[in-house]
């Protein structure tokens, strides 16, 4: 891996909407300001930085746990810019969003993806529930 650095990023974060344009470039209605509000309790974003310009990032939401009624914290996005995939950067911004996740809030983390190669290789696992063609909903045990 190249030498990036992976950083906590809050909205007062220089690096916030960059990050957003990014999600957008991939998800053309991903808008921070939808999941993160000031009532919603989330962990907080990662961006990875090459000399000093966003090039990937990692954002939560909130949804309803698979087979449950409430609801719990999902991965939103995981996005690397395409010059800079294959270096196991995203990989890197998986386990550091599991890393700084508390077990004390839920058991598991969940995903909604389309690459689900790259999370099992990560030790998630797929969850029984219905799925557009090609997107699994993943999931992996928070340690306590």
């Amino acid at each position: 891996m190249q030498k990036v650095i992976f950083r906590n990023c809050d909205e007062s974060s220089p690096y916030w909407s960059e990050l957003e344009r990014l999600f957008q470039s991939e998800w053309s209605d991903f808008k921070f300001k939808d999941t993160y509000k000031d009532c919603v309790q989330l962990p907080p974003v990662i961006v990875v930085l090459r000399d000093n310009v966003v090039i990937g990032g990692l954002a939560y939401s909130h949804f309803q746990e698979p087979h449950q009624v409430r609801d719990v914290v999902w991965i939103n996005a995981v996005y690397v810019d395409a010059q800079w995939r294959g270096q196991g950067i995203a990989s890197e911004l998986i386990n550091r969003g599991v890393k700084q996740f508390s077990s004390t809030v839920q058991t598991q983390l969940y995903v909604y993806t389309n690459v689900m190669e790259l999370y099992q290789g990560l030790g998630w696992s797929v969850v029984d529930i219905d799925s557009e063609a090609n997107h699994k909903v993943m999931s992996i045990e928070l340690i306590r």
